[in-house]
């Protein structure tokens, strides 16, 4: 009994060892950049991915990265639809995934 124990434990020590792999999923994005009193609006298509709760969005112009471990510290997130990533005084970037886009 013990030594199934101990390999049941080995077993699942191993398998939450090995990471998750991230799904890309197409998405479109709507960045609002803020520079004093003026917005600027761009919209354009992206990818997303989460992993571990960090989060990476690219395109062909930009490159967006938001730690799990900074959120409520250098960036709010608001899960919605769209979901929302604000770096207060500088931008917000609004996130709609649509997985037919790809």
């Amino acid at each position: 009994m013990w030594i199934r124990t101990s390999l049941a434990a080995a077993g699942l020590a191993v398998a939450t060892a090995i990471p998750a792999s991230a799904e890309i999923i197409g998405s479109t994005c709507r960045l609002l950049s803020y520079d004093g009193t003026t917005t600027s609006v761009e919209t354009f298509r992206c990818d997303f991915m989460q992993r571990g709760g960090n989060v990476m969005v690219n395109s062909a112009e930009h490159e967006f990265s938001f730690l799990a471990a900074e959120q409520g510290e250098t960036y709010i997130r608001i899960n919605s639809i769209p979901l929302r990533f604000t770096r207060t005084g500088d931008y917000t970037l609004e996130v709609t995934q649509s997985p037919w886009l790809r």
